[in-house]
């Protein structure tokens, strides 16, 4: 496994660049995860009987910014965090093809399709299905690159789906790059989809915490 870049620690909690191709979660202590990463390099310093909290995921071909908790009062307070949407997550996404003007917001409904293991939007007889949810997500365009007819763009979120950045994009016809499950037709060793910035409250200091990492496309 391609280890991770500590981004910031305390006795609290850690801040990690998880790298493309990683699952958050293990399974089974000592499967290769960010989680077990975790587990090993703190040691003695997490206080979570199963190991160090999990407060969010992000898919496994995606990379970028994650944060988990060392001790139980922590996670309890990051997941109220995250539960209430006090925090912001921004995200580059390089996709297929010209995306014309400087930005916009996608608004769509998705049902997850646990067979196929993807989201998909709802058309509008499936709304009312139990598990329909909305997703919300603004995007600016950064940089169009003609070179690989493809657009850089950064992506606020303001609701937290499964797949819903993957999803989204592919809806309007233009996947993120390398993202054969929703459609690319670029080969590529990864997704082109990176969590740059994570910005919240310290759960203990109320410090405000902007942590950032590079995007590796």
């Amino acid at each position: 496994m391609n280890e991770p870049d500590i981004l910031f620690e305390d006795s609290d909690l850690i801040f990690l660049n998880k790298p493309s191709g990683v699952s958050v979660e293990w399974f089974e202590p000592g499967d290769e995860s960010l989680q077990s990463f975790v587990a090993k390099r703190v040691g003695r310093g997490i206080k979570i009987k199963h190991g160090p909290g999990i407060v969010h995921r992000l898919d496994k071909p995606t990379s970028g910014v994650v944060v988990m908790a060392k001790k139980p009062k922590i996670l309890k307070t990051l997941n109220a965090i995250f539960a209430e949407r006090k925090v912001i997550k921004r995200y580059l996404a390089e996709t297929d093809g010209i995306i014309a003007g400087s930005g916009g917001k996608l608004t769509h409904i998705l049902i997850k399709d646990n067979i196929a293991r993807k989201a998909v939007v709802a058309d509008i007889e499936d709304r009312r299905h139990q598990d329909a949810k909305e997703a919300v997500l603004s995007y600016e365009v950064l940089e169009v690159r003609r070179n690989s007819a493809s657009t850089l763009l950064e992506i606020k979120l303001e609701t937290g789906r499964y797949h819903q950045i993957r999803a989204q994009l592919a809806s309007i016809g233009h996947p993120v790059m390398g993202d054969e499950k929703y459609g690319s037709k670029v080969c590529s060793d990864r997704i082109h989809l990176h969590c740059f910035s994570l910005e919240l409250h310290h759960p203990k200091t109320n410090e405000l915490l902007s942590i950032t990492a590079p995007a590796p496309f």
